[in-house]
C-alpha cells in the first residue's frame, strides 16, 4: 500500500464559516492549494489512516468489565496525590497553602477512583485505539505482531494463531484506562463541562504545533453529556484567514474504510468567532486538546517496555 506524504493529505477540504458548517470535497491525492497555509510544507511521510489506522472497528467491553484495582489501587492514587500536592492539586483546587491535608487527599482519591470505577465499563475503546495507533505510527518497532503496517492488524486479539496472548488488545486497554486514573488529565478535562472555558484560538495553535512535531494530536469531542465523549486523532490541517480545518482519524472506522472512501472526516475551528466546527459529528458541540495526553501516553509506553 502506498503511503501518503503530508503534501498528499486533506486535499479538497473547504469550510463555510458563514454558514457555520464543515464540508469536504472529494479527497484527490494532490497538493494543497498554494494560496492556503497547511501542514504540507515538510513533505515528510505523515500519519495516513488507511495505513496507520487499526484494521478493525472500535469494540465494546466484555459483559463483566475489569475493576480499576486490576491496574491501580485507591491507595496508589492517594500516594500520587500526596506527591503532587504542592503543584497540580493545590493550584487547581485553590486549596490553602498550609501543607498537605490528609482529608483533602482522601476525598480527592476517592472521587478519582469512583470516576475510574464508573468509566472502566466503557462501551468502547476509542481513546486506547487512537493512542495505540499513534504509538505504532511513531515507533513502528513497538508493533507487537508481524505485519507491514498497522492497518494489517485486522482483529483486536491478534495474533489469532496464538491464543495464549493478545498484545494489541493489551496495549489498547492499557492506554484506555490510563486516562481515568491520571489526576492532571482528569482535571484538565473539566473544561468540557463549561465550553466557554475553552480557548479555541489557542487550541488551533497548539494542535497545529503538535501535528507539525508528532504527525498527529488526540482530541476529546463531546456534547452536553460528557460521559458520551469520543476520542479521535487529528493528523493534518488546512489553515485559511478565517478557519483551521483538521483531518480526523476516527477509531470507530477500520483502516480499510479510509482506503475505500473519497471523503475525509474533518473538524475545525472558526478563528474569527473562536467557535468549534464539528462537521458531521451530530450531537457534539465542543472538543478539547489536552497536551497532558502526550505525557500519559509516554508513561504508558514506558510501562509496557519495562
Amino acid at each position: 500500500m502506498t503511503r501518503l506524504t503530508r503534501r498528499n493529505l486533506l486535499c479538497g477540504l473547504s469550510l463555510s464559516a458563514g454558514a457555520g458548517a464543515l464540508s469536504v470535497a472529494a479527497r484527490e491525492r494532490r497538493p494543497f492549494d498554494s494560496e492556503s497555509e497547511s501542514s504540507s510544507s515538510s513533505g515528510e511521510v505523515e500519519f495516513d489512516p488507511a495505513v496507520d489506522g487499526l484494521g478493525f472497528d472500535n469494540y465494546s467491553t466484555p459483559p463483566t468489565a475489569p475493576k480499576p484495582d486490576d491496574f491501580v489501587s485507591e491507595s496508589e492514587i492517594r500516594e500520587y496525590l500526596t506527591a503532587q500536592w504542592d503543584g497540580t492539586v493545590r493550584s487547581q483546587f485553590g486549596l490553602p497553602m498550609d501543607g498537605v491535608s490528609e482529608r483533602w487527599i482522601r476525598s480527592l482519591a476517592a472521587h478519582l477512583y469512583a470516576n475510574a470505577n464508573r468509566l472502566f465499563g466503557t462501551k468502547g475503546y476509542c481513546y486506547g485505539m487512537a493512542a495505540t495507533a499513534q504509538w505504532y505510527f511513531e515507533e513502528p518497532s513497538a508493533v507487537p505482531v508481524d505485519c507491514d503496517s498497522t492497518s494489517e492488524i485486522e482483529h483486536v486479539d491478534a495474533p489469532l494463531e496464538d491464543r495464549s496472548s493478545s498484545p494489541v488488545r493489551d496495549d489498547i486497554e492499557r492506554f484506555h484506562r490510563s486516562q481515568f486514573v491520571d489526576l492532571e488529565s482528569w482535571l484538565r478535562r473539566r473544561a468540557l463541562l463549561r465550553p466557554a472555558w475553552i480557548d479555541y484560538r489557542s487550541q488551533a495553535r497548539a494542535l497545529r504545533d503538535a501535528i507539525d512535531e508528532f504527525g498527529s494530536a488526540g482530541v476529546t469531542i463531546t456534547g452536553e453529556n460528557v460521559l458520551e465523549a469520543h476520542y479521535v486523532l487529528l493528523y493534518d490541517y488546512d489553515a485559511s484567514e478565517t478557519a483551521v480545518t483538521f483531518a480526523v482519524y476516527d477509531p470507530n472506522d477500520a483502516a480499510d474504510e479510509y482506503e475505500e472512501t473519497d471523503e475525509s472526516r474533518i473538524i475545525g475551528i472558526d478563528t474569527t468567532s473562536a467557535e468549534p466546527m464539528l462537521g458531521t459529528y451530530d450531537g457534539y458541540d465542543r472538543f478539547l486538546f489536552d497536551q497532558t495526553d502526550r505525557t500519559v501516553s509516554t508513561r504508558v509506553r514506558a510501562d509496557r517496555e519495562r
